[in-house]
């Protein structure tokens, strides 16, 4: 293994033993070369390394911090956001950026197996966890004709599918998929991050227990804030 691998691998296990904890300043690359008996050379890749991959973070002029854990979300349980929020030991929120009754446009019509222009709810929330924006989520709702939404609902309850069940709607299963993407400028804004800042798309359709699609969501969240798993089985 290379030296500066050997070394990260160091690093990192201070960090998940607490010896280095969250928002540390960690030794400069002249203390940790001495420790170590390696170059600066050696110190600076395996730092580099740590921080592309989220475990630490620079800051202009200030130095390399520990970086705050990434949200744990497995994909192979259907949880809503709150809820797998407040299991983790946070706690959720959300902003209605926008609440619409309009028609859908043909691409959103086809996913949710509806006819095109039928009238749909799409309802945009900007996402918190301890009340830092954390992601912003789009969702389009072909609900039966008898049933609405309102901005108070939405502003009361964190939940949008605890809304839905509520409403008599039973929401069975999911199906997801998960990209990188580069902010544009209004995500950015939102988010507080550059332009450009690397986000994780994840797109997905929900069904209802008659196996109806209810819902198609894009959310947009923080790259350096989330970390999905995946587990699977050999057939």
């Amino acid at each position: 293994m290379p030296l500066y691998s050997q070394l990260k691998d160091v690093l990192l296990q201070l960090v998940q033993v607490d010896q280095l904890q969250e928002g540390n300043l960690i030794p400069s690359e002249r203390e940790i070369g001495e420790r170590f008996q390696v170059s600066r050379i050696t110190v600076r890749r395996a730092i580099d390394e740590l921080v592309r991959e989220g475990y630490l973070t620079t800051q202009q002029g200030k130095g390399t911090f520990v970086a705050r854990p990434k949200l744990q979300r497995p994909m192979t349980q259907m949880k809503s956001f709150s809820t797998a929020t407040v299991d983790e030991g946070h706690l959720p929120g959300s902003k209605l950026l926008s609440l619409r009754h309009e028609q859908a446009v043909e691409h959103i019509a086809s996913i949710l197996k509806t006819e095109k222009n039928a009238w749909i709810w799409i309802v945009e929330r900007l996402r918190l966890v301890d009340d830092e924006p954390i992601g912003i989520s789009m969702a389009y709702l072909n609900l039966p004709p008898d049933l609405s939404l309102t901005p108070t609902e939405l502003t009361q309850e964190v939940s949008l599918w605890s809304i839905l069940e509520k409403k008599g709607i039973t929401l069975l299963r999911s199906e997801e998929t998960l990209q990188a993407i580069a902010a544009g400028e209004d995500q950015a804004k939102l988010l507080q991050v550059n332009q450009g800042f690397p986000l994780l798309l994840v797109e997905g359709v929900v069904y209802t227990g008659q196996n109806i699609p209810i819902e198609y969501h894009q959310i947009f969240n923080r790259g350096d804030r989330y970390k999905y798993s995946v587990q699977t089985d050999r057939q």
